[in-house]
């Protein structure tokens, strides 16, 4: 039984819809018994603000109190308690009967298998000494430092974890590492990173995904890119890629070019006024598919 003593409380989430929008939240703590919602105070984030996490209702969070016995004084949290990456879209605190509470002493649950016991699993979530941020559903920011290596790297990724084609009691939720198609930058630096001709470098920007919009909000057709939800609408994407500009790949437009710069520096005319003799490479550059110049799935403003 809670005697009020408690430095730090575990609590149910109840209500998340704070009327000054201070990411306040109600917490149900044992103290509160049967108290009526409306009477209950509001938890104050105990994590600065630049750095937003509000639980759920039905999560449960760590709730400190001002004054040690006082269920009236100001209330303050860190949450949601997760368990387990399992549970990272949501986990059931279920009043201290839930999985939020499987690693806690003398919870009710038991706690699931390791993840990483599966070689799916690898990769998904960031290895325990990296510093990183993990959203709620497939997507994070690691920093991560090899010291062995001297390499330092940033991700962040979305897209990153899938849920299992057949879910087992262990494997469950986006915990399986999408090997086909993440979105992701990726920022490393090592001295001598490459050293490939041409390709010499410290630091390299590595921008992946199916595909690649580089926008300008100058664009001449004034694109929506500032929807108040997502920025660019999803329904609006298929307009945008279909008014932006094809990139030309480099050694294909290259091959092209010298192509053309044969033709004119060593065209013969038989006579003045005659058309220039077909040459080998005039007939290869007639037949050269000027469309493979272009990619398929990086476009720009």
């Amino acid at each position: 039984m809670d005697n009020g003593d408690v430095i730090v409380k575990q609590g149910h989430v109840e209500y998340v819809e704070d009327t000054a929008d201070g990411l306040r939240i109600k917490i149900r703590i044992p103290q509160d018994g049967n108290e009526p919602l409306e009477n209950l105070p509001y938890a104050f984030p105990l994590l600065p603000k630049t750095f937003q996490s509000v639980p759920k209702v039905g999560e449960g969070a760590l709730v400190f109190t001002q004054l040690s016995g006082n269920k009236l004084s100001q209330r303050y949290y860190i949450g949601p308690i997760i368990s387990q990456p399992q549970f990272q879209e949501k986990c059931n605190y279920n009043y201290g009967r839930g999985n939020a509470t499987s690693l806690f002493e003398g919870g009710e649950l038991k706690p699931l298998g390791k993840i990483s016991n599966e070689k799916k699993t690898w990769g998904a979530f960031p290895n325990t000494e990296d510093v990183a941020v993990v959203g709620r559903g497939s997507q994070d920011i690691i920093m991560r430092n090899n010291y062995e290596t001297s390499s330092n790297e940033i991700d962040i990724r979305c897209g990153i974890r899938k849920n299992p084609k057949a879910a087992t009691k262990d494997i469950i939720g986006k915990v399986i590492f999408n090997t086909v198609d993440p979105a992701y930058i990726q920022l490393k630096y090592k001295n001598s990173l490459t050293n490939g001709n041409l390709q010499k470098s410290n630091s390299m920007i590595n921008l992946v995904a199916d595909k690649i919009n580089i926008i300008s909000n100058q664009d001449v057709h004034q694109f929506e890119l500032t929807d108040i939800d997502e920025l660019i609408r999803e329904d609006k994407l298929d307009s945008i890629m279909s008014n932006l500009h094809r990139v030309a790949h480099g050694d294909t437009l290259v091959e092209l070019l010298k192509l053309i710069i044969k033709s004119l520096l060593t065209h013969v005319h038989a006579c003045n006024g005659d058309p220039a003799k077909v040459a080998g490479y005039t007939k290869e550059m007639a037949g050269y598919t000027v469309d493979k110049i272009l990619s398929e799935h990086v476009r720009i403003s």
